[in-house]
């Protein structure tokens, strides 16, 4: 058997009340006989404090290596790139005699573009195979979204840096469903792909009583839950609500992210819109449930090329077996992930008229959502992801 090493500046694991993608394939690469090894941040386990730079634990049978961060920083900030930075200095600068195997596979699967540079010196250093996991395209989605501009100096750094780590990697895991298309964007034709997904971990969709939501039974209610990003296209979602007439829809969000005050301080005046605190992964299915649909947001870039999105909170959507409204164009989402209703032009009225439909159709609609949760627990079963994941990593 292969051995392992895994680098993920975030990775969540079951301490953490929430078990990422990657976390749920290193357990089971560990209990079908791998050896495995992660080095993660301290970020990644926020309940413990570190108190050294580099600390050794083991959760699930696991060793992890937790690298001590910064702990406060916003999403989007200078501190967070500092940060980056300082994980990857002492990543470079660990004693990698104090691993207990010398590693056939390097996985690199980090928000963060620079630890695939690290990847490579390793690749080198234990003379492995280096498996590139491109959890977002970076720089690609700080252009596209219109918030940087395409020759700024930041952005020709990172897509240096992407396309280095492209050229020198065995295997490139991307969770974007057209990875193929992407690379062939990027100028590389010939290189081993495979488009993969997040793994249902059926332990976090229970009912609990940690968040008590009351609802007016007299509106159709209607959820966004997850990351308030500039990427996550919520601005364009508010315009069109804000010009909606009809009163029986409220609108409820849920989440965190650099844009949310910007867009509380903009649309928290409107009366069918009522914005949350960031609540816990385990407590989000029982909030989820008591809504009537649930809503996400791909904009409408005519710009550049679409090659998809797989979304975890699109699971944490289809698992609560809501109806799903979907702004933005279909070839944002394969047709395996389900049916939805797609809003495809940025026009209030249509968006309106959507909504009246998805409320008069409600049982016809829900359903399709139904049939969907049943298509999602056998596509995206942890055990079939792993195997796809295994066969890719033994022809390398």
């Amino acid at each position: 058997m292969k051995k392992i090493l895994f680098i993920c500046k975030y990775l969540s694991t079951s301490k953490n009340g929430f078990e990422s993608r990657l976390s749920t394939l290193i357990n089971l690469f560990n209990k079908n006989n791998y050896e495995v090894l992660a080095i993660t941040s301290s970020n990644s386990l926020k309940k413990f404090k570190f108190k050294k730079k580099y600390t050794l634990k083991k959760i699930d049978n696991v060793k992890y290596y937790f690298i001590k961060d910064t702990s406060d920083y916003k999403l989007y900030s200078l501190q967070r790139i500092l940060s980056w930075i300082k994980f990857e200095f002492d990543l470079f600068n660990f004693n990698f005699k104090k691993f207990p195997f010398k590693p056939d596979i390097i996985y690199i699967s980090s928000l963060s573009l620079l630890s695939i540079l690290n990847g490579i010196y390793l690749k080198k250093k234990f003379n492995a195979k280096l498996v590139f996991e491109m959890r977002d395209f970076w720089p690609y989605f700080l252009y596209t979204t219109g918030k940087f501009s395409r020759f700024n100096p930041f952005v020709i750094f990172l897509g240096i840096i992407e396309k280095y780590g492209i050229y020198q990697s065995d295997l490139i895991v991307s969770l974007i469903p057209k990875i193929k298309e992407y690379l062939k964007y990027r100028g590389f034709y010939k290189k081993k792909t495979f488009a993969s997904t997040f793994p249902l971990n059926k332990k976090f969709f229970i009912i609990t009583k940690n968040n008590r939501i009351n609802l007016d039974n007299k509106y159709f209610h209607i959820c966004y839950a997850g990351n308030f990003g500039f990427d996550n296209y919520l601005d364009i979602l508010l315009n069109l609500i804000s010009k909606t007439r009809n009163e029986l829809f409220m609108f409820h969000f849920f989440g965190d992210g650099s844009q949310k005050e910007t867009l509380k301080k903009k649309f928290s005046h409107l009366n069918n819109v009522k914005f949350y605190k960031h609540v816990n992964y385990s407590d989000l299915h029982s909030i989820l449930i008591k809504m009537d649909c649930l809503i996400v947001s791909f904009g409408f870039n005519d710009k550049f090329p679409l090659f998809g999105y797989e979304l975890n909170k699109l699971n944490n959507y289809l698992m609560a077996s809501k109806p799903i409204i979907v702004v933005g164009k279909k070839i944002n989402l394969n047709k395996d992930r389900g049916e939805f209703i797609f809003v495809t032009k940025n026009n209030p009225l249509i968006f309106e008229k959507k909504l009246i439909s998805t409320k008069l159709r409600y049982n016809f609609f829900k359903k399709i959502s139904k049939k969907n949760k049943k298509k999602l627990l056998i596509r995206n079963n942890p055990k079939l992801i792993f195997k796809q994941t295994e066969t890719h990593l033994k022809n390398l």
